[in-house]
């Protein structure tokens, strides 16, 4: 019975024997580590999202802006009119099982020529008269000039910051219009966005030259 409670006390001090000081400082110093650590990780991929995330959509409005138009473009046959700030294209006639219509000229086949696409800023509302920071698409139906706004391509563009043209010391047009043979119908487009990203202002330019297409 003796050696009983012997072992029954022994234990009972073991159990409040509390944490000593050592110990508490050993643990501290390995959750300290832990959360420099943890801090250090994250600080630096939170730098990495911060450099790249503003080039993503729907930061980078200006690449995603060229790579629509240059996708549209590359189908139409031929440039209706042009601008610095706007550029109209007219589509080749479609059949009725999609292919483009062809029509004998000259003993060569030519295409049909079918609505126009206008690319072109203006406000929120699309309007052809309007001024703005909005890029837009608008059609007309074969045979007719009067365009109806279809589509907003991008918004916060602004062209008086694209990159300097060195011809004129301006910066450059939205949209360049090459009517000569060696560029065979290429149309320049070069494209700034702006976007807000985490309270600071970033500037996004995108460029691509596109050229028509006359078969």
């Amino acid at each position: 019975m003796k050696k009983y409670r012997l072992f029954n006390t022994a234990l009972i001090s073991q159990k409040n024997r509390g944490v000593t000081l050592i110990e508490l400082l050993v643990a501290m110093s390995i959750f300290s580590m832990l959360m420099i650590t943890l801090s250090i990780i994250y600080f630096s991929c939170l730098k990495a999202y911060m450099r790249t995330a503003w080039k993503l959509p729907p930061y980078d409005e200006a690449t995603m802006a060229v790579q629509d138009m240059t996708r549209r473009l590359r189908g139409a046959m031929l440039i209706d009119d042009f601008g610095d700030q706007y550029v109209v294209v007219v589509l080749p006639k479609k059949e009725t099982n999609g292919d483009n219509s062809l029509v004998l000229v000259d003993n060569q086949l030519s295409l049909v020529a079918g609505k126009k696409l206008r690319f072109y800023l203006s406000d929120s509302s699309g309007s052809l008269e309007a001024a703005g920071n909005y890029l837009w698409m608008a059609e007309a139906p074969e045979n007719s000039t009067t365009f109806s706004p279809k589509r907003k391509i991008a918004e916060n563009i602004h062209p008086e910051l694209n990159p300097t043209d060195p011809a004129t010391g301006l910066p450059k047009p939205l949209f360049r219009y090459y009517p000569d043979e060696t560029r065979l119908w290429g149309v320049e487009l070069v494209i700034t966005s702006t976007a807000q990203v985490y309270g600071q202002l970033h500037t996004q330019t995108a460029n691509s030259e596109v050229y028509m297409r006359n078969l």
